[in-house]
C-alpha cells in the first residue's frame, strides 16, 4: 500500500465498545532491559522509543481484541507495533515527515525477495562506484577504500609550541588532553586555548577493507600521499556527481538547549548537507539518486530509502571515535567518518532482519486493514467523538528533545519540511523565564483534551511520563485531573534505557513513570479536589527507605503519592533534598532513614 492509502478513517471504528479493565503487575514487568535484544527495537534508531512490549501490556490490559487503540504522538509507531501485535487497530499520528515515514515502513507490508533482490542489484552498480570514492592503498602498495577515517582537531601548544593532535591524547577528564611533547594538559573549553587551534578534523588515522575482501584489514596514520590521492579522487567525483541533488535545508539553531554562538562544531548557518564529510555527501547523492530514480516498486523503494535514511547519522561528521549524541547537533573535536556502502550494508541486514521479524507475526492484510497512519497535528485531530477504546502517548515533556530541529536532519533527504511553528516545545531554561511552564501546559492541554474527546466512555488512556521539574509534573497533574477531568487509575514507574533524559542531582538513572486515566463512563469531566491534608513526605512510607534510596527513588515515590491521593504539588528539588538531610542519614548517593 501507498503511505496515503493508510490515511482512510471511513469504516475503521467500532460501534461496540471494546474497553477492558484487568490490569495486574509485578514491578519487573515494565523494564525494558531486554529491548536490545529485540530485533526490531534495536534496528531503529528514533529519540526516546518506547519498547514496545511494555506498550502491548497496557494494550491487553484496558482493550478487548479489535479495539482501536490511538498514539497522537506516535514517533516510530511503536504502539501500532503493539497494537498489531495484540490483534488491535491503532491510529498513529505524529506532525513529523519523518516520524510518519518511519511508521509506515516499519508497518507497511514489503515483499522481502523483491527487497533482497533490488538490494543486490543496487550493491552490484553502486559498489565500484561508491568504493572508488574512499580509494587508498595498503602499505604493501595493494589497492584497497578506506572503511573508517579518524578525523581530529589540532592545537598548538602554549608551553612547547609542538603540535597537539588529540587523538589519542585525551587526558580522561572532559575537554582535556595532554601534549604528548611536554605533558602540559590543555583544556580546549578555554577560550585562550581556543585560540591557539591551528587545525580542523585533520585525518590522522585510516581503516582500509583490500578490494576483493583477500586479506585482513589495516590501520594505519594517514599520511601526505593519502590526502593527495582523496584530493584528486574527491575532485575528480565532484565533477562527475556534484551536481545531484542533497538537501539545501538549514539547520534550526538550538531551541531546547540555548548556548550561545550556535551548536559546537559547526557554523551557525550551516545547511544539513554541511553536516556530512564531502566525499560521504557525494557518496550519499549517488546512492539517494539511484534508489529515487531506479527502484520503481513503490514499497521497495520507500522501505529502501528508510534504510537510506537510517545511514544518515552513521555517515555524517556527528560521530566521536566510538559513539554520537543523536539529541545535539554536534561535531566533535575527534570523530569517526565512515565509508556510506559500509554503513548502508550493515543497516540493511539489521532492519531487513527485523522487518521478517516483524512480518512472520502479522497477516498482511489484517496489517493494512488495522492501521492508519496520519500526519497532523495532536491539538486538532480528525476523529469522531467517543469512538477510540484506549490511548497510549509518550508526549514532549516540555524541552527535553526537541524532535522537530533534530528530525528535519533526515525529512530534508525525503523533500519534506518540520513543522516547528505547531511542535509541543519548550527551551529547556524555561524555569527562568516566566510562563513557560503555562505554554506547555496550553499545548498539552488541547491535545490531551482532543484524547478526551475521542474515547469512548470508561476508556483508559497511559501517559509516559518524565520531567526532572517539579512544576511540570504539578502541570500535568492539573491539566489531567483538574482541567480536563480525568480520573486517575495509577501510575508505573518505569526504568528506561532508551531515554535522553538524566536527572541532575546524585543520580543519573533516567527513571520515568506510565500513568493511566480513565475517561469516567457517562463520558464527562469530573474535577476532583484534594480532600488529604497530610504532604507527601507524610505519607511515605519508612519502610520504602529501608536499604537505602537515592534522591531521584524517593522524588519518584512522591510522584506516585501527589497523584494517587490527589495532593496539592509535588515538592520541588530543594524541598525533598531539605526533608532528606532532616530524616536521613546518607552514605554515597543514597539516603537511610535515621
Amino acid at each position: 500500500m501507498k503511505k496515503e492509502e493508510y490515511m482512510d478513517l471511513q469504516g475503521f471504528f467500532n460501534t461496540e465498545s471494546c474497553v477492558n479493565s484487568d490490569f495486574h503487575f509485578h514491578d519487573e514487568d515494565f523494564s525494558d532491559k531486554k529491548r536490545m535484544g529485540d530485533p526490531i527495537f534495536k534496528s531503529i534508531g528514533y529519540p526516546s522509543k518506547i519498547f514496545y512490549q511494555n506498550i502491548q501490556k497496557y494494550i491487553r490490559s484496558y482493550t478487548k481484541a479489535g479495539g482501536v487503540v490511538l498514539d497522537t504522538c506516535a514517533g516510530s509507531g511503536s504502539t501500532g507495533v503493539a497494537a498489531l501485535l495484540e490483534g488491535r487497530k491503532a491510529i498513529l499520528m505524529d506532525d513529523s515527515p519523518l516520524a510518519v515515514n518511519m511508521e509506515y515502513n516499519i508497518i507497511n507490508y514489503v515483499d522481502l525477495k523483491m527487497l533482497d533482490k533490488e538490494y543486490k542489484s543496487l550493491v552490484k552498480k553502486l559498489e565500484p562506484i561508491i568504493n572508488g570514492i574512499y580509494t587508498t592503498l595498503l602499505s604493501d602498495g595493494s589497492e584497497g577504500y578506506s572503511e573508517v577515517i579518524i578525523a581530529s582537531n589540532v592545537y598548538a601548544c602554549p608551553s612547547c609550541h609542538e603540535e597537539i593532535v588529540l587523538y589519542k591524547n585525551e587526558t580522561g577528564k572532559r575537554s582535556e588532553y595532554k601534549c604528548p611533547h611536554c605533558g602540559q594538559i590543555i583544556n580546549i573549553a578555554d577560550k585562550k586555548i581556543k585560540e591557539l587551534q591551528t587545525d580542523k578534523r585533520r585525518p590522522v588515522e585510516v581503516t582500509i577493507q583490500p578490494v576483493g575482501k583477500k586479506g585482513k584489514k589495516e590501520t594505519r596514520e594517514i599520511t601526505d600521499d593519502d590526502k593527495k590521492l582523496w584530493a584528486s579522487t574527491l575532485a575528480r567525483y565532484e565533477q562527475e556527481y556534484g551536481d545531484l541533488w542533497s538537501p539545501s535545508e538549514q539547520i534550526v539553531y538550538n531551541r531546547a538547549y540555548p548556548r550561545v554562538g550556535g551548536w559546537p562544531g559547526f557554523a551557525i548557518d550551516a545547511s544539513v548537507s554541511d553536516l556530512f564529510p564531502k566525499n560521504n555527501l557525494i557518496a550519499l547523492k549517488i546512492l539517494n539518486r539511484y534508489i529515487e530514480e531506479e527502484i520503481q516498486d513503490y514499497s521497495v523503494k520507500s522501505f529502501m530509502k528508510f534504510i537510506f535514511l537510517e545511514t544518515l547519522f552513521r555517515t555524517s561528521s556527528r560521530l566521536f571515535t566510538g559513539s554520537g549524541i543523536k539529541n545535539v547537533y554536534h561535531i566533535p573535536p575527534v570523530g569517526k567518518e565512515q565509508n556510506v556502502l559500509t554503513v548502508f550494508k550493515r543497516k540493511y541486514k539489521a532492519i531487513s532482519e527485523a522487518k521478517a521479524f516483524l512480518q512472520n507475526q502479522l497477516d498482511q492484510e489484517k496489517t493494512r486493514s488495522d492501521i492508519r497512519i496520519i500526519r497532523g497535528d495532536a491539538k486538532k485531530i480528525d476523529i469522531p467523538d467517543c469512538s477510540v477504546d484506549y490511548a497510549f502517548i509518550d508526549p514532549p515533556y516540555g524541552g527535553m528533545v526537541p524532535y522537530a530541529e533534530l528530525n528535519l536532519f533526515y525529512s530534508a533527504w525525503l523533500h519534506e519540511k518540520e513543522d516547528l511553528e505547531n511542535e509541543i516545545m519548550i527551551p529547556m531554561d524555561y524555569e527562568k523565564k516566566e510562563g513557560y511552564v503555562e505554554l506547555w501546559g496550553s499545548y498539552i492541554e488541547k491535545a490531551f483534551g482532543e484524547v478526551f474527546r475521542v474515547l469512548k466512555p470508561g476508556a483508559y488512556f497511559t501517559v509516559a511520563f518524565h520531567s526532572k521539574f517539579s512544576n511540570i509534573w504539578n502541570e500535568l497533574k492539573e491539566i489531567m485531573q483538574v482541567r480536563l477531568g480525568f480520573e486517575f487509575i495509577n501510575i508505573v514507574e518505569n526504568e528506561r534505557g532508551t531515554t535522553f533524559h538524566t536527572n541532575h542531582i546524585n543520580d543519573t538513572n533516567p527513571v520515568s513513570a506510565f500513568i493511566t486515566y480513565r475517561k469516567a463512563e457517562d463520558g464527562k469531566p469530573h474535577s476532583i479536589g484534594s480532600n488529604v491534608k497530610k504532604s507527601a513526605f507524610e505519607l511515605l512510607d519508612p519502610e520504602f527507605l529501608q536499604g537505602g534510596k537515592t534522591m531521584r527513588a524517593v522524588q519518584s515515590q512522591i510522584i506516585k503519592l501527589v497523584n494517587e491521593y490527589n495532593l496539592a504539588e509535588v515538592p520541588d528539588d530543594k524541598e525533598i533534598a531539605a526533608w532528606l538531610d532532616r530524616t536521613c542519614d546518607k552514605n554515597g548517593n543514597k539516603y537511610f532513614l535515621k
